[in-house]
């Protein structure tokens, strides 16, 4: 069977069309296409919601068009990202998503964006994937929304064991970014610097990482690195790539700390990252390490997973529908799940 994802919950415009072979329990990608709103956004230092409603509207509605065209209207199922997220994006994509469902006369799949993310492991290079997963395993979600450690103990059973307090990660990349004067989005840019920066350079905190849970907090180390640059101006490229190279550490120190936490309290051997972080380098060299050195199997999802994408929200579809056989209605659940 073939189904049609949507993804419209900040502010990337994203739809794929994966085929599912239950009987196997395997899928692979047939097509994929992703439009971002960065340049649109980036004079604003951010993501404006309005403006992200505004562009999906725009763009979509050609974007389907044009994608079912090149594909063929054959599709069994259409699956839609319904949150976390920016309300007045995700109204752009539950309501075309539902029009297009009525109009083709086939189930519509409500998909939580986190959801998303924590599965996107489960394809390889080659954007094919089954369910070998073993329960339960740790996932974990580091984004610019969202920095959070997930026990799943079954499919649909999850317990979040740790998430951050203040900002997420990838806020604070985002924020410190910012501080330099580097542009939106700041995390690429800051990994970017950091290559030639030296680490040790500057002490910065890692606060909460020995609090003896899973909880995080990224705010008190985002204001450290603004009263460092307040009383150490930064004079050249190196000092910049210091300061990015040192703080991008601290993040990198808290986050493997607080998985090593979870890895040994819920005695698992397996996990998954998910979220746009995870695209930095260094991060996910980190987590490599981290899991050779303790036995631990590893899920990372190919770079172009990592950010928003509709590939990942049809992942899930998929597996919603091996659990479930089709047991699902043929419109979206009102409420939003977060």
């Amino acid at each position: 069977m073939k189904i049609l994802a949507i993804e419209t919950s900040c502010d990337e415009t994203a739809l794929a069309l994966l085929s599912l072979d239950k009987e196997t329990q395997s899928f692979k990608v047939l097509d994929h296409i992703v439009y971002s709103q960065i340049e649109e956004h980036s004079q604003y230092g951010g993501v404006v919601p309005a403006l992200a409603s505004r562009l999906h509207n725009k763009k979509l509605p050609g974007m389907l068009q044009e994608f079912i065209h090149q594909n063929g209207r054959n599709i069994d199922a259409i699956a839609v990202t319904v949150g976390p997220g920016l309300e007045p994006s995700l109204f752009v994509g539950v309501n075309m998503a539902s029009l297009l469902a009525e109009v083709l006369g086939v189930p519509l799949i409500p998909v939580n964006h986190m959801h998303g993310h924590m599965f996107s492991g489960l394809l390889n290079e080659a954007l094919e994937g089954s369910i070998p997963l073993s329960y339960p395993f740790i996932a974990y979600t580091i984004s610019g929304g969202h920095t959070e450690l997930v026990l799943v103990k079954a499919y649909n059973e999850y317990e979040i064991v740790g998430i951050t307090q203040d900002d997420a990660a990838g806020e604070a990349f985002d924020k410190v970014a910012k501080m330099l004067n580097l542009g939106y989005p700041g995390g690429p840019k800051i990994s970017k610097l950091a290559q030639s920066g030296d680490a040790d350079a500057i002490a910065f905190p890692r606060p909460m990482m020995s609090s003896g849970n899973g909880n995080m907090s990224f705010s008190g180390l985002k204001t450290a690195v603004l009263y460092y640059i307040r009383d150490n101006p930064p004079q050249n490229d190196t000092d910049i790539a210091n300061i990015c190279a040192s703080f991008e550490q601290a993040v990198i120190d808290v986050l493997i700390a607080k998985l090593n936490w979870a890895v040994n309290e819920y005695n698992v051997n397996q996990v998954v990252i998910g979220g746009g972080v995870t695209a930095n380098t260094k991060l996910r060299q980190a987590f490599e390490h981290y899991a050779q050195q303790n036995g631990i199997e590893l899920l990372v999802p190919n770079k172009i997973l990592s950010t928003d994408n509709a590939i990942m929200i049809g992942v899930v579809a998929c597996l919603d529908i091996i659990h479930t056989i089709d047991n699902r209605p043929n419109k979206v659940n009102g409420n939003l799940v977060v």
